[in-house]
């Protein structure tokens, strides 16, 4: 029996999962921020039971949560998590490096340059979608053409965990900046094949992530608490 070769159209409630994807990748929900089936539902122009059905896709996969007022929330990691996500990840990723260093030729290169080059153009702009795009771009460039497929697969597993990051950290211009200019030195080391630099470049990199992770979160709750506050003093005395 032949296989045919022809592609079938996804399913609109496929078109609306990978539209909500990309938003997350693209970090266009904040941590915490609520997602209705409504709301949604009113700017695709579409029936909630698709949406219905792309969120609760995206729940069981961990890329949402469900709100106990109602909606789906972006999941904010304890600042605990984000120290446990980070160290795994300083298991795998710079082995990960290592190999890309090794392995990597002009084409593989030219990949990476390409995604840090938009990363850097969007670095200025006042939404943090297209860095956050090229920041994902970056991510692919630098592992899906590893040879040990199984590291790369497990690295790729993070992807929920970075679209929290980029929802919370991408806003900052100077930190966008920064990114640029730890993932060119990465880069040069890699197309040297100075297979020591670039792992401990890397290395480094994860630690700049987690402390900024932190702060941010650190901010985040004080933000909330200040809040609370505002709240409580403004409500009459009881």
């Amino acid at each position: 029996m032949k296989t045919s070769i022809v592609k079938k159209a996804a399913t609109l409630r496929e078109q609306v999962f990978q539209v909500i994807v990309n938003e997350l990748k693209n970090g266009q929900f904040s941590p915490g921020e609520r997602i209705t089936e409504e709301g949604l539902a009113k700017r695709l122009g579409v029936s909630r039971t698709p949406i219905r059905e792309a969120l609760g896709q995206l729940t069981k996969q961990g890329a949402l949560r469900a709100r106990a007022g109602g909606g789906y929330v972006v999941p904010a990691p304890t600042i605990e998590e984000i120290r446990h996500i980070i160290a795994v990840r300083t298991l795998l990723e710079p082995a990960a490096v290592r190999m890309a260093t090794k392995e990597y030729g002009p084409a593989e290169i030219e990949k990476i340059t390409k995604a840090i080059e938009a990363e850097s153009g969007a670095a200025t702009r006042t939404q943090p979608n297209q860095f956050a795009k090229a920041n994902e771009d970056f991510r692919h460039a630098m592992f899906d053409r590893i040879s040990n497929r199984a590291l790369s697969s497990l690295i790729a597993q993070f992807s929920s965990h970075l679209h929290f990051v980029r929802g919370l950290t991408l806003a900052n211009v100077d930190l966008r900046k920064e990114i640029v200019d730890r993932q060119t030195t990465i880069k040069n080391a890699i197309k040297k094949h100075d297979c020591d630099l670039a792992e401990g470049l890397w290395r480094s990199y994860l630690r700049f992530t987690e402390e900024t992770m932190v702060g941010a979160m650190n901010a985040m709750t004080r933000g909330s608490a200040d809040s609370r506050e505002i709240s409580d003093s403004a409500s009459p005395a009881a």
